[in-house]
Order: C-alpha cells, then structure tokens, then sequence
C-alpha cells in the first residue's frame, strides 16, 4: 500500500473557522496518491496545524479524541468553541458592518456570511442591506421592482461605478440625500453637453 504524501493545510482562519474546515477537507480530497477519509488521519493533519491558542480551546478533545470519529468531533467543537455566539452574530448583523472603501457586494457578502448560520430571511437581510447604503442609492434601488438582495447589490455597486460617492459622508451625514441628488443630476447635465 503506498503512503499518502504530505499534504498543505492551509492556515487557521480565526475569523471563519467552518471555511478553514472546509479548505482543508477540498486538500484531503486532493492528496497524492489518493484523497484522506480515515477520521483519524484528518484529525492529526488538523491538529499539527492548529496554532496553540486555538488548540488550548479544545484541549480537552485533543486529550481524549472521540473513539469513532475524532475529526468530525474536533471540528464540530473547535467550530462551536471558537466562532462568535448567535448573539454575537445577531448583534453584528444589526449593528451593521462598515462601508469603507470596498464595494456594496462585498458588504453583502460578509454581511450573508454573518447571517448564513441565523437562517434570517432574506426579506430582512434586503431591509439591513437598504440601511447600510448612501441615501442617494436608496433612491435610485426604490425604483427598482422585484428587488433581490443580489440584484441591489449589483445595481449598487454600478451606481457607485457611475457616481462615485466618498463613503465617508454618507457615515457622517445620512441626511444629505438632497444634495447629493443635486451633485447627480449636475453631474449627468454636465456629461449630456459634452
């Protein structure tokens, strides 16, 4: 029987430890000569590869691995132990995530992520999206019918494509929606004379 060859777990990910499980079980499917499923082989590559604070979380598992499946155990505890609590969650998701300078679709993105294990309907996660962009761009999207969470994200990034707007005003000062309709239309009259 030939022996499996090294394989490259990638690094922890503090911050999403069920997508660090999840890259490490795509390398156990690709290892050389054939892909790991023996529990307790992907328990060890797991375990060689937690940094020690993370290892000290689930300790107790590491010292008594389960007997029938140690890594399905291990990650299901290291997942509970180390990720942030429903409430945590539901209090990041209302609390809102920043705009900064990246696009409204990677805002949706980590914004989906938070609520991923929430299970919250997306009717609502529309709502929180709506809340976290410039007014001007409420504006324009409540024009829009049969509005979806993707289809407002991918319209707002455009609008920002089209109109770009510093972020850091709309953090500031939501109450300037009229103004910034102004710098629009002008903005649009400009670019029809020339």
């Amino acid at each position: 029987m030939s022996e499996v060859g090294a394989v490259q777990i990638p690094v922890y990910n503090r911050s999403d430890p069920a997508l660090w499980f999840i890259m490490c079980e795509s390398t156990f499917k690709l290892a050389v000569p054939k892909p790991i499923t023996e529990s307790v082989t992907k328990f060890n590559y797991v375990v060689s590869h937690l940094p020690p604070e993370v290892a000290s979380l689930v300790r107790d598992i590491l010292m008594n691995p389960d007997a029938t499946d140690p890594y399905t155990h291990l990650k299901t505890e290291l997942i509970n132990r180390s990720g942030e609590s429903s409430q945590q969650e539901i209090r990041q998701l209302l609390s809102g995530e920043e705009l900064s300078t990246r696009k409204l679709s990677e805002l949706l993105k980590n914004m989906k992520c938070r609520a991923e294990t929430l299970k919250v309907p997306e009717t609502f996660m529309l709502e929180l999206f709506l809340q976290r962009l410039p007014t001007s761009v409420q504006t324009i999207l409540a024009a829009v019918t049969d509005l979806t969470l993707d289809k407002a994200a991918e319209i707002s990034d455009r609008i920002l494509e089209v109109t770009p707007v510093p972020m850091e005003i709309h953090a500031v000062n939501k109450n300037n929606s009229n103004s910034m309709e102004e710098k629009l239309l002008c903005k649009r009259k400009i670019e029809c004379t020339n």
